[in-house]
């Protein structure tokens, strides 16, 4: 299950309205959806279109392709760390969220991936689990009675190869089931690993984080990722605690049980490889959970 990241209903991001001169006397309201952790690129929302646009050269964008439901776009948002894919979520109805996937081909085209075809990303990776054993029921169609059917986004891999979600769903009274799944952005099909398996078999609550596909760097260039990530988190936790005012103990409690639940999912990741590559292994996983962790804004939520 998901909880807050520092606290709950501690927000430090929000949506920010910039507005711009237009043709004549009315005025066009841009509303910055999300900015990528890296900067360099932002999606902004312009009436019932979004946009997605380079930082460094603003001329370059193109319209976010939009969707089926309630809204034409996302709620939240995820690009990869190369910039070339972004994953969104979506509320549906009471209860159920959908995901869904773009890939952004150049700075002037971004598509509906995985495939152009009406077939959704979300619609393809319930049944994907449900064929794998990993889920009985596929509950975002609200089969087996199912009343909640979510989407979760949970990190992608350091060389963007790998996205990493959750599927949670059931009856929210009796029995709740979840599993976790990969996309791989590389063969464009959705994947099990040995390490989700044992993942899903998991009766903790464990922080997660997605395998990459190429080799990884060197054991000291892995470290100085991390202790720029620490720094950054430390940053914005003392941001956050010092935004909290009475609700400080429960930013606490919360970056408590999260410290926790990385330890605990850091010693199930590195038991699956060999002896001469775990710490590597603990100093890769121990940079995406915190890359993961700094990119979810504040109240949004974390593993």
């Amino acid at each position: 299950m998901k909880e807050n990241l520092f606290g709950a209903g501690l927000a430090l991001s929000v949506l920010f309205l910039v507005t711009f001169p237009a043709t004549g006397n009315a005025e066009e309201q841009k509303e910055v959806l999300y900015t990528s952790p890296s900067g360099g690129l932002r999606i902004e929302r312009n009436g019932e279109k979004a946009w997605v646009i380079s930082t460094k050269n603003p001329d370059q964008r193109t319209e976010l392709p939009p969707l089926e439901g309630i809204s034409p776009f996302d709620d939240e948002f995820h690009a990869s760390p190369n910039e070339e894919w972004i994953f969104g979520t979506r509320k549906m109805a009471h209860g159920f969220s959908n995901g869904d996937l773009f890939h952004r081909v150049d700075p002037q085209h971004v598509e509906i991936a995985p495939t152009q075809e009406d077939q959704s990303f979300n619609d393809r990776v319930w049944p994907y689990c449900v064929k794998q054993g990993a889920l009985k029921a596929n509950y975002s169609a609200e089969e087996d009675g199912a009343d909640t059917g979510l989407t979760d986004f949970v990190a992608w891999s350091f060389d963007s190869s790998r996205l990493l979600v959750q599927l949670r769903g059931g009856d929210r009274h009796k029995t709740l089931h979840s599993c976790y799944v990969y996309f791989n952005t590389r063969t464009n099909r959705f994947e099990m690993t040995d390490y989700l398996r044992k993942l899903n078999k998991s009766k903790s609550a464990v922080a997660a984080c997605a395998e990459p596909t190429d080799p990884l760097p060197g054991e000291a260039e892995l470290k100085v990722r991390l202790d720029a990530l620490d720094q950054q988190l430390n940053k914005m936790y003392g941001e956050v605690l010092a935004h909290a005012g009475e609700g400080v103990p429960l930013v606490r409690e919360g970056q408590h049980k999260w410290i926790k639940h990385r330890d605990e999912g850091a010693r199930l990741y590195v038991s699956l490889f060999p002896q001469a590559e775990r710490e590597r292994r603990r100093l890769q996983f121990l940079g995406d959970v915190t890359a993961a962790r700094i990119e979810v804004p504040p109240g949004n939520g974390s593993k």
